[in-house]
């Protein structure tokens, strides 16, 4: 059984990832994958992601993640729109924060969960006034020996 999943324990050093973001409506997909590296300084988790999109797009986003009580977080990132917040929620961890997107303003609520084989997997729906717009699957796995 997977444990439970402590952000600033799994994410220091080098994870990468695959993942997939589908469009509701239209079924779309779009592909990408990420390299992250992570850092803990004892309060904030900062994590430089790049991601590298299938349509050859390329992006850099820094999180800045502080922990303001046991298993509880608040966070900026470029495009965040206010704080994000994330907390332990049993063995996962919950992440809520609104981005701008094309103009729009759209509200992500992940739900990361560490699996037994040591990944960690990302789940993600977007919203826009209850709707769903879309949905994100990411799959992360931490580089032995990049820390």
């Amino acid at each position: 059984m997977a444990p439970p999943l402590v952000l600033e324990t799994f994410f220091p050093g080098r994870t990468v990832g695959e993942g997939v973001f589908t469009n509701s409506w239209t079924g779309s997909e779009r592909r990408f994958s990420v390299v992250i590296e992570g850092s803990w300084d004892g309060r904030t988790l900062t994590l430089v992601e790049d991601f590298a999109y299938a349509d050859g797009e390329k992006d850099r986003k820094t999180w800045q993640l502080e922990r303001t009580g046991p298993g509880v977080y608040a966070g900026t990132r470029e495009d965040v729109v206010g704080k994000a917040r994330a907390w332990t929620e049993g063995k996962v961890v919950r992440l809520e924060y609104s981005v701008m997107l094309g103009g729009w303003t759209v509200d992500f609520s992940d739900v990361l969960a560490l699996r037994d084989d040591g990944s960690l997997i990302n789940r993600a729906t977007v919203g826009k006034w209850g709707l769903r717009v879309g949905r994100v699957e990411l799959v992360l796995r931490r580089v032995a020996g990049a820390s």
